[in-house]
């Protein structure tokens, strides 16, 4: 790396400082571990310092993190499924975010819609699920296509595309678990 291509630390500690949080925030949302999240997140800021300045140098240093992590949350899920390890993720992270105001049965049914979306997210293209996750994480469609590197008139409709394909594949997946909770229950019965 040239002397040309490094960073000024303080300049790079900005960038850290100004984004680190919410970059956390939205791969929590996808990992649901803090731990997880928080590693993602610190190799998306190690891939930025190794890349250089250069990256920040049109000012879209954001969306090119917001880009960058959101792939990488999309690819430790689906690594995290081949591994089988989904439930060891749901119980770390039991105890965390819980409203004591919540039963069981209830915290049990939104970890239960919770896998069933990570698992569909998971199918999806890595554009789509990247589109569904920004948007909502809270972002504007301007935010969008800035870290999309597309343009702002095709978010609308790649968002729209992405949430017909998001539902379609998470009812199916719901009216096959059903069909396997009836099996199941049928089975129990003989």
């Amino acid at each position: 790396m040239s002397m040309a291509a490094s960073w000024v630390e303080v300049e790079f500690e900005a960038i850290f400082r100004e984004h680190y949080q919410r970059m956390v925030r939205v791969t929590r949302r996808v990992l649901r571990c803090d731990s997880e999240a928080e590693e993602v997140c610190a190799e998306v800021f190690l891939r930025l310092y190794r890349s250089g300045p250069g990256v920040a140098a049109g000012g879209l240093v954001g969306g090119w993190l917001y880009r960058t992590a959101t792939r990488a949350s999309i690819d430790a899920l689906r690594a995290n499924q081949r591994r089988g390890l989904e439930e060891e993720l749901e119980g770390a992270s039991s105890g965390q975010n819980e409203d004591s105001a919540d039963g069981p049965l209830t915290r049990l049914l939104r970890g239960e819609r919770i896998a069933e979306v990570r698992a569909v997210l998971a199918r999806l293209r890595v554009e789509k699920a990247q589109i569904l996750l920004l948007r909502y994480s809270g972002h504007s469609y301007k935010e969008i296509a800035e870290a999309m590197q597309i343009s702002a008139a095709s978010v609308g409709t790649m968002l729209a595309r992405a949430e017909a394909e998001f539902s379609t594949l998470y009812e199916r997946q719901h009216q096959l678990s059903r069909k396997t909770s009836q099996l199941e229950t049928a089975k129990e019965r003989r």
